[in-house]
């Protein structure tokens, strides 16, 4: 009789070995990923805001040229007027989007402030460009500013 020597394979220990590794791994990249990913979701969010911010000035030079508003007067612009009146914005309520940004010339309307917020349900991000210093208007009352501006037009 022959018996079989020659022993090629791996033994139940290290095949246990293997995947108490490989499980860890896994463990420390999915916490990684996670986070990852929520700043991947801010960020786009983001980005959505600066793209508010540009219909905004869109709607409110059309507002200048139309004789709606001077270039010295505020104005509050809805993310649902911005995308279904002007069109100027591509997310509507109908994502789940709702913001709105604050236009806020200076007296000469040479400074236009524009404080905006966006939320998309989950996130809600938070901005002001435009001015500095003592002319800066508190960012996290954008929303405040222009429901009460909403709903006295």
């Amino acid at each position: 009789m022959h018996t079989l020597k020659n022993k090629k394979g791996f033994t139940l220990v290290e095949l246990l070995a293997v995947i108490v590794i490989l499980a860890v791994i896994i463990l420390i990249a999915s916490t990684n990923v996670g986070t990852m990913m929520t700043t991947a979701r801010k960020n786009t969010l983001a980005i959505e805001g600066n793209e508010l911010i540009n219909a905004a000035k869109n709607a409110y030079q059309m507002d200048i040229l139309d004789g709606t508003v001077t270039g010295t007067t505020a104005k509050c612009y809805s993310l649902k007027s911005l995308h279904d009146d002007y069109g100027f914005f591509s997310k509507g309520p109908n994502d789940k989007y709702t913001g709105s940004v604050y236009v806020s010339p200076d007296a000469d309307g040479k400074v236009v402030t524009y404080t905006f917020w966006i939320s998309n349900g989950s996130y809600r991000v938070v901005g002001e460009t435009g001015a500095t210093g003592k002319n800066a208007v508190n960012a996290t009352s954008a929303s405040e500013t222009c429901d009460i501006s909403e709903r006295n037009s």
